[in-house]
């Protein structure tokens, strides 16, 4: 299987720092039999993708997303890598992941309490093992699933005025969760609010699903960098962060 990912992170022409974090991590599993031999027969990669956006009206957001992005890619390593090995493998990630959440929400109300402030940060994050991936989501960045169509997976928790469901000020409420597959040439992409807020119907099939951009690793980027281009003469303000990951080859075994 051939997979590409890329990543766009900009502050933005107003904004004096950004308050997005994301990470993107890639690792290449080995599995079956042949594992117990030390002999690879075959291989399949996984994934981590995750955005957050650091509540803006709030002080220390650039802190609190840097810090949810560095212990969740934290929690990947230690366990969560360990736990794709495991036959139903999505049902005790999303376990696995919602304990790292819920001590993060710990770790986070700790801080707020030590310096007597009021912080947060969204949170969307994808778990991706060949073709199935898992979805855990909080806030108001977004993930879209882009294909043939252009789908999106999450929900707002947004009432119209104001956010009312974030990582740290309003308390833990467990994240959305969402169960998916990537079929050959489908891609899910990662974005705070600030990469989609203006974005037209159709905007990132259009400008991220071609051939030219498939057979070039560094298209992605480019066209990622163009969009937020785009979007800034449209008036966008906001920091704009966007991760992807497309499978582009095939998957002959089970997952």
């Amino acid at each position: 299987m051939t997979c590409f990912a890329s990543w766009y992170w900009d502050k933005g022409n107003f904004r004096e720092k950004n308050e997005d974090s994301f990470s993107l991590q890639r690792v290449l599993l080995k599995g079956g039999a042949a594992e117990k031999c030390g002999i690879s027969k075959r291989k399949r990669e996984a994934a981590l993708l995750l955005v957050c956006d650091g509540i803006g009206g709030l002080p220390e957001g650039e802190t609190v997303s840097g810090f949810a992005a560095e212990k969740l890619t934290e929690w990947f390593y230690r366990e969560g890598i360990g736990l794709l090995g495991k036959r139903k493998w999505r049902r005790q990630v999303k376990a696995g992941a919602l304990h790292a959440l819920f001590s993060l929400q710990e770790q986070i109300e700790r801080m707020e309490r030590e310096e007597e402030i009021c912080c947060g940060t969204t949170c969307t994050m994808a778990i991706v093992k060949g073709r199935q991936y898992l979805l855990l989501h909080t806030g108001d960045s977004r993930a879209y699933l882009i294909g043939k169509k252009e789908k999106r997976l999450t929900q707002d928790h947004h009432d119209g005025r104001a956010l009312r469901r974030c990582l740290g000020a309003f308390g833990f409420q467990e994240p959305d969760a969402v169960y998916g597959t990537l079929k050959r040439k489908e891609m899910l992409l990662l974005c705070t609010d600030g990469f989609c807020r203006l974005a037209p119907e159709g905007f990132f099939k259009g400008c991220l699903i071609s051939r030219e951009t498939a057979a070039e690793k560094s298209g992605y980027y480019k066209r990622l960098k163009g969009m937020g281009n785009f979007l800034k003469a449209q008036g966008e303000k906001d920091n704009m962060t966007a991760v992807c990951y497309m499978r582009s080859g095939r998957e002959q075994e089970n997952e």
